[in-house]
């Protein structure tokens, strides 16, 4: 868990340090910045990407 905490770390400071007006995929550019030093064979950019989905079908109704 020690990772999971240093991840979401890196996350919240690259979200703050983005000081412009952008829209919903700047906000995945940064966090895609913030994750990229994470990402290697057993965690995967397809990996996080499934658990974005998952998250997101939670909220809309359409997790089944």
């Amino acid at each position: 868990m020690e990772k999971f905490e240093k991840i979401k770390k890196e996350i919240k400071t690259q979200l703050d340090l983005a000081n412009y007006k952008g829209d919903i995929s700047d906000i995945g550019n940064e966090v895609g910045i913030a994750i990229a030093n994470y990402l290697d064979k057993d965690n995967t950019i397809e990996d996080f990407i499934s658990g974005l989905r998952h998250g997101v079908s939670l909220v809309d109704g359409t997790h089944g």
